[in-house]
């Protein structure tokens, strides 16, 4: 039979993307040919940079990603023209940026690539003490649902935002700006995850969007075994699962956010597609591996599948001493 398949972003990482279409089969395919870059995969060092005034000498940074092999992501330089410069030879990550101070001042550089954005703040002169602060660092919505809101406030008032990383999931608008408070409107347009940015000056706040399926329908995900109980937390084996379908579950959200760190608990496990480069078609079903990281750490997490169309799964996993 014939299976389309949308063209998304698909991988490894905190939030991988399957196409389920009906029928006994299913694909996806990887957008560009690239591998999914998930929120949380991109990072800056050092965090920012400081200078005592124009003119005095140029500072570098790093910008790298866990997710291996990607090109140089995208530069928002919004609002650093008049504070500094920024330039780099690098065309691969890890990828080194030179800044050179002009005027004094902050402003922030932002980047992005996938559905991962970072930014690094730069002061040149005084620093201003400027703080910026937001209503949450998470938003949940569904598909089709209602649109959610973050409040940012900061003490100068003044903000930009980049939200590149969220298009096809979701539309982020600002609403207004109310005594050096600003709302922004973040409406659901897909199943997945993604992150945006809010910067004041030097001074940044990064939200996590996370879209769901609507929970309806007969078509559903199913994943074997439901849970995975690993006895050493340093030396367990890796263990299999199973992810297949029914009916038409549509591009399916697999968010290991509570199991790698990103919820506040320790980095516990991950979960790898087995036979599967990042960037590769995949066909449900589909087997797979999670890992313990070895660490040391114990507790419980869980990792959810969540499809596009129909009913969600969830695999609990429990590390002990």
């Amino acid at each position: 039979m014939n299976v389309r398949a949308r063209v998304l972003f698909c991988g490894l990482a905190l939030a991988l993307s399957l196409t389920a279409c009906g029928g006994g089969s299913s694909t996806v395919v990887t957008g560009g040919g690239s591998p999914q870059i998930p929120p949380g995969s991109l990072s800056v060092s050092p965090a920012s940079l400081s200078f005592t005034g124009p003119g005095t000498g140029a500072q570098t940074f790093t910008v790298s990603s866990t997710v291996p092999n990607l090109p140089a992501p995208q530069l928002n330089a919004s609002g650093c023209a008049p504070v500094a410069t920024i330039a780099t030879t690098s065309t691969t990550l890890p990828a080194t940026y030179t800044v050179t101070p002009t005027a004094n001042g902050s402003c922030s550089f932002t980047f992005d690539i996938g559905n991962a954005e970072t930014s690094i703040g730069v002061t040149v002169g005084p620093s201003s003490g400027n703080t910026i602060n937001g209503s949450t660092q998470t938003v949940n919505l569904f598909a089709g649902g209602t649109a959610g809101t973050v409040s940012v406030s900061s003490s100068t008032g003044s903000f930009t935002y980049d939200a590149t990383a969220c298009s096809g999931i979701a539309t982020v608008t600002a609403q207004g700006n109310v005594s050096g408070t600003q709302t922004y409107s973040i409406a659901p347009v897909s199943a997945g995850t993604c992150q945006f940015i809010v910067t004041s000056g030097a001074a940044s706040f990064v939200v996590g969007v996370t879209v769901n399926a609507q929970p309806s329908g007969p078509s559903s995900l199913t994943v074997s075994p439901t849970t995975m109980t690993f006895s050493n937390s340093t030396a367990s084996a890796p263990q299999q699962g199973t992810l297949s379908f029914t009916g038409s579950v549509g591009a399916t959200s697999i968010n290991e956010n509570d199991c790698i760190g990103n919820t506040g608990k320790p980095k516990l496990a991950y979960l790898t597609v087995n036979g599967t480069a990042p960037g590769s078609p995949i066909t449900l079903p589909a087997t797979f591996t999670v890992t313990l990281y070895g660490n040391g750490a114990t507790g419980s997490c869980t990792i959810q599948f969540v499809p596009q169309n129909g009913s969600s799964a969830s695999l609990t996993v429990t590390v002990n001493p």
